[in-house]
């Protein structure tokens, strides 16, 4: 068994590391290609390109990993079955599930090493990316949002601020909340229904002021007042939120306890966090799905193999992106919106593999 277990783990992972190269290859060619006259124009040096195409490329790992898992998984079974290997090994009493053995094992062994690659190379790369892109590409300010969501901003030791929606476009938001503690106390809380800049300073309106000082509450309507001490600048507000790809676990956290201390709503980034182990899964779970259809399509050619690939694996980012959008709304709890595709893609492979010839 050994023979033949070895046999079939070096052709899965010459199939992957073939797959995955190609699919970076042509992911950085077309970019490239894309911005080239970007960089022309903005006299970005070629070294500085090569730097941060470097640093993009374990983003692009993340993504194409379960791609090339399971297009490597259908040419190595779809291999064997074509030429009549998995009917020889069902006949010396191999069932397909002990056929199957190795490949999954791999995979699993592969997603619990994109946990580990997630936690730590991904964020590292992209933060550094991040940077080389505002300094270099981006001439000094970062890739601003026209609009952008949930904002949480620590101006000052004593105070917090939420925006439940920035439009850097028009300079204006909605749903502010602003916390002001004294120690872990929160003395003063102003909730406003918007806010907007006018000539140069910030107005909040629909205004409600708690005065929380002394153990009891003052609270007050005001229709319009400035925001008091802001130091914001419109230009960078929308760019002030560290994208969740650039932390790793133990800083999204930290994040989401400081959230939560502060009263803001941590769904949001609760479902980042719950991805960040849910989608290097994907890797085992979509392989899982995706073996078993190969091992019954004994004619099948190479291209319906990257056809079905595509398939399995367009189906599955829509449900992990549909999983992503319903926790972030509110409309799942972030667990379960995060595991969402896992979920379907895991009852959809056991019941593919109960339905195969054993």
């Amino acid at each position: 068994m050994r023979i033949l277990d070895r046999y079939i783990s070096r052709r899965f992972v010459a199939n992957i590391l073939f797959s995955l190269i190609a699919f970076i290859s042509i992911f950085l060619i077309v970019d490239a290609v894309e911005k080239l006259s970007d960089y022309i124009d903005r006299g970005v040096p070629v070294n500085i390109v090569a730097i941060y195409y470097l640093h993009y490329v374990p983003e692009i790992v993340t993504l194409a990993m379960p791609i090339a898992m399971l297009l490597a998984s259908i040419f190595c079974v779809g291999h064997l079955s074509r030429y009549n290997e998995v009917l020889a090994m069902k006949a010396s009493g191999l069932s397909l599930y002990r056929i199957l053995a190795p490949i999954f094992l791999i995979s699993f062994l592969a997603s619990v090493f994109m946990i580990y690659f997630v936690e730590t190379i991904v964020p590292y790369a992209n933060t550094l990316r991040a940077e080389i892109k505002g300094k270099y590409i981006d001439k000094h300010q970062r890739f601003i949002s026209q609009q952008t969501s949930n904002l949480y901003i620590k101006d000052s030791d004593k105070r917090r601020i939420f925006i439940a929606y920035y439009d850097a476009q028009k300079h204006s938001a909605r749903n502010i909340n602003i916390l002001t503690f004294d120690g872990n106390t929160i003395v003063q809380r102003i909730d406003a229904e918007s806010m907007i800049l006018e000539d140069g300073k910030w107005i909040l309106q629909n205004v409600y002021e708690r005065d929380l000082r002394n153990g009891g509450e003052v609270a007050k309507p005001i229709t319009n007042m400035p925001f008091p001490g802001a130091a914001l600048d419109p230009e960078e507000l929308g760019a002030i939120q560290k994208n969740p790809l650039e932390m790793n676990s133990v800083e999204l956290e930290k994040f989401i306890a400081e959230v939560k201390r502060n009263g803001g709503d941590p769904d949001r980034w609760l479902v980042d966090l719950y991805l960040k182990i849910a989608f290097p899964f994907a890797n085992f779970i979509i392989v899982l799905f995706g073996a078993p259809l190969a091992a019954s399509r004994s004619r099948s050619t190479g291209a319906a193999g990257i056809a079905l690939s595509l398939v399995i694996c367009f189906a599955y980012f829509m449900s992990v992106k549909a999983g992503q959008t319903l926790g972030q709304t509110g409309a799942l709890p972030p667990f379960i919106a995060a595991w969402l595709g896992n979920g379907i893609f895991i009852i959809g492979s056991l019941l593919i593999l109960g339905k195969a010839p054993k």
